[in-house]
């Protein structure tokens, strides 16, 4: 039952059951049309034959009638055979009624009614000289049958009687109900084929539809490269061709799509910047995985983008209609690292429906951060260190002009002060302009092969007088062969005069140890260290240790004369060799400084 229901929704038998419905309707009309027609044709010929017969009858019978002396034998013998003759034709019935209504003659059948009055309202009419006549069913048999009174006039037109009779309609009812059983099973078969061609048009006109409509449905599946087959030029064979050519303009622009889509993607895989789109509600629809590592958090599709990002500084009012820049900071979930992100809010808009979204670029500017923070605290570390020594200088040469210069034992001393600071400024400088000559890299390096043991050894000698006068033992191991690195001797030179510097400056005046140790390290470097047992870094300061003038100690290092460069030149100056430095240390257990350089037989650096 649910199939048939099923068949009786398609198209094809809505148009079958419309169509068959519209020719039977109009069958119909015309079945009724044509046998109320035939009918009234029949009857009315019928009526018109009737009434021939019985005006032929009442001009027989006027004679008849006329006669006052009385009716010859001859007159109604010839009558009885013209009604006997009506009667047989036409299988009716016969009275002939005086101008008084008295029935004084008629057919067999209504002979036993002579001399009775007959008060049919048709008679009485055609005793008034009108013709009457009527239809009426026999209560008998309940046939139907016409019923005629014809008046009956004389040579002068006065009505001397009436021709009353009857005749059943049974035969002419007959060949009406065979034509128009001839017409019903006309029509029937008319119907028959009216279905057929009713399903062969209606699988002409829906076939096609019926293609277009798989067409579609493997189309909202992702097939595009089936078609539907033409089978005509009408509209039907139009609409097909015209779906063929959306489906390959659809499957074109799919096309398009998909590799802007993978376009996209790329792009956004491979930015160094994460990037997250939202609607106009600010739930996220497009992110990138760079995004979820700078702001170390997992995105989900959906996710509304205040929600997901950390506190912002300034905060956002949502929906964005101007283009805005805010920052926060974030943490890693397995340190305490603290991040700091900047964020670009960018919004945009549809033109058919004026809604869109925001897109958020997303940038780790920790390092941007970091170096801000350097430059400022190193404008404020030279400001100080400038500033110590030239205010010295002016207090001693202020106190000179005042009149120390002439006191034998204060003038002396307050020169010497001034040459010393200014001596310090000079280091001082010195160090910037080199650290800024490396940072810029317009400090070349003259790269050559060289052995490091002597170079060692000479610094070892260089520094010999003060090592003797704080009586520390210098333990120097190049018992192994070395090969040749690559290096610059006079920066090399300054790397290991700043470390055996520190590492002295450090060291205690008794039971002080030195050790500077040098070998290869692997096939690609050589490695050298320098080893103290002096008072040593604090281990939260080893981070550090390498910034521009970072102190542990800020009052010993300056009292020691130390700028706070040293380290951060070394390390730039082996860096650009192409090694590393590095620094282990524990409080009050000694610190060790390792770096290395280039073997001659690998590739110097560039």
């Amino acid at each position: 039952m649910p199939k048939i229901r099923r068949l009786f929704h398609t198209v094809q038998w809505k148009f079958v059951i419309i169509y068959i419905s519209l020719i039977l309707i109009a069958m119909q009309i015309i079945g009724v049309y044509f046998t109320r027609t035939v009918e009234q044709s029949f009857v009315d010929n019928f009526s018109e034959s009737l009434n021939y017969q019985a005006d032929s009858l009442a001009i027989n019978l006027e004679p008849y009638l006329s006669s006052e002396t009385g009716r010859e034998q001859e007159d109604e013998d010839e009558i009885a055979e013209f009604i006997q003759d009506f009667v047989t034709l036409n299988n009716a019935g016969v009275q002939i009624i005086d101008q008084n209504g008295v029935i004084v003659g008629g057919s067999e059948s209504e002979k036993h009614l002579i001399g009775q009055k007959n008060v049919q309202l048709e008679v009485n009419r055609a005793l008034l000289g009108s013709r009457a006549s009527d239809i009426r069913s026999d209560s008998m048999t309940g046939q139907r049958m016409m019923v005629l009174a014809v008046p009956v006039e004389s040579n002068d037109n006065q009505v001397i009687g009436a021709v009353y009779l009857w005749a059943p309609m049974t035969d002419m009812y007959s060949t009406v109900r065979r034509i128009n059983s001839i017409f019903a099973t006309g029509t029937v078969f008319a119907l028959l084929l009216t279905v057929v061609l009713g399903v062969v048009l209606s699988r002409t006109i829906t076939n096609p539809v019926k293609a277009v409509t798989e067409q579609a449905t493997a189309m909202a599946n992702g097939d595009f490269n089936r078609r539907v087959n033409i089978m005509s030029n009408d509209e039907i064979g139009q609409l097909g061709q015209a779906f063929n050519n959306m489906a390959i303009r659809l499957r074109e622009a799919l096309s398009q799509n998909e590799e802007e889509r993978v376009k996209l993607a790329s792009v956004l895989a491979n930015m160094s910047d994460g990037v997250i789109a939202t609607d106009w509600q600010g739930h996220i629809v497009v992110h990138n995985e760079r995004a979820e590592a700078i702001l170390h958090t997992e995105i989900q599709e959906g996710d509304n983008l205040l929600q997901v990002l950390p506190s912002l500084s300034p905060k956002l009012s949502w929906p964005l209609t101007e283009q805005r820049v805010v920052f926060c900071e974030v943490s890693a979930p397995d340190d305490d690292t603290v991040y700091y992100v900047r964020l670009t809010f960018t919004p945009y808009q549809r033109q058919e429906d004026y809604t869109g979204g925001v897109i958020a670029v997303v940038q780790d500017v920790t390092e941007q951060e970091k170096l801000e923070q350097q430059r400022k605290e190193f404008v404020a570390n030279v400001s100080h260190e400038l500033r110590t020594p030239l205010t010295t200088i002016k207090s001693y040469l202020e106190a000179l002009d005042d009149g120390a210069m002439q006191d034998r034992e204060l003038g002396p001393k307050f020169l010497d002060v001034t040459r010393r600071e200014t001596d310090r400024m000079i280091r001082l400088v010195t160090d910037l302009l080199h650290m800024s000559r490396l940072d810029s890299k317009e400090a070349s390096l003259r790269l050559q092969p060289m052995p490091i043991a002597p170079l060692l050894e000479e610094v070892a000698t260089r520094f010999a007088i003060p090592i003797e006068r704080k009586n520390i033992q210098l333990v120097l191991d190049l018992s192994a062969p070395l090969p040749d690195v690559w290096a610059d001797r006079d920066q090399i030179r300054r790397v290991l005069d700043n470390l055996m510097s520190n590492a002295i400056k450090y060291t205690a005046d008794e039971g002080g140890k030195i050790t500077v140790r040098a070998r290869q390290k692997d096939d690609r470097y050589v490695e050298v260290r320098i080893q103290d047992n002096g008072i040593g870094i604090p281990r939260k300061d080893l981070d550090r240790i390498f910034e521009r003038f970072y102190r542990v100690d800020k009052a010993r290092s300056r009292s020691m004369g130390g700028t706070g460069l040293g380290l951060s030149i070394a390390r730039e100056i082996i860096r650009a060799h192409g090694g590393e430095i590095d620094m282990d240390s524990e409080l009050h257990a000694g610190t060790t400084v390792t770096f290395t350089l280039p073997v001659r037989e690998g590739e110097g650096p560039k």
